[in-house]
């Protein structure tokens, strides 16, 4: 009876450090490889593109869009004065955006929630187009601010992407800088 036993329970943990060993082979490609390399302990494979790769490569379509929208929304431009006291002139000034950059994509977390996504930066640059001068403000108004001064500059917007790296089509923050 006990040798009975001996072999039941022999069987019994040959059959389980089978199944164990088993369980602990990994092929290539695995849960095991990709937490390896997600600590450096192990190279990524050559067509690994990480998620914050994939939300900085979505602020080209950010910039695109948000170029037209800042374009379309400043179209009418603003009316200035130049001149001291009563005399002077009004003229119209517009601000155009013609290039953008991004520039960093990283890991967010919002405090007090747990909801994760990404923070995109892209930064614009604008030239600044003026009308001729008048006299009155209704005038400005109605003029094309088509003369290019050598005014020109740079604004960073903030952009907030999904855990995805899918943007919702918010309208960015200023940033300074």
């Amino acid at each position: 009876m006990m040798k009975q036993i001996l072999e039941i329970t022999g069987l019994f943990m040959g059959l389980s450090l089978c199944l164990m060993l088993s369980a602990c082979q990994s092929s290539p490609g695995t849960v095991a490889d990709k937490v390896l390399a997600d600590f450096g302990l192990r190279d990524h494979p050559e067509d690994y593109v990480s998620r914050t790769d994939q939300a900085f490569e979505q602020l080209d379509l950010v910039g695109t869009t948000e170029m037209k929208r800042m374009n379309h929304a400043g179209r009418h431009g603003e009316i200035k004065f130049e001149g001291e006291g009563r005399r002077g002139s009004y003229y119209k000034q517009v601000k155009v955006y013609y290039a953008f950059q991004p520039l960093d994509a990283k890991v967010a977390t919002e405090a007090g929630n747990r909801s994760r996504g990404f923070s995109g930066t892209i930064q614009y640059r604008y030239r600044i187009y003026e009308s001729e001068r008048c006299s009155t403000q209704a005038e400005a108004s109605a003029l094309t601010a088509d003369r290019e001064t050598s005014q020109d500059g740079r604004e960073i917007f903030r952009y907030h992407l999904s855990s995805g790296g899918i943007w919702n089509g918010a309208a960015g923050e200023k940033t300074k800088g």
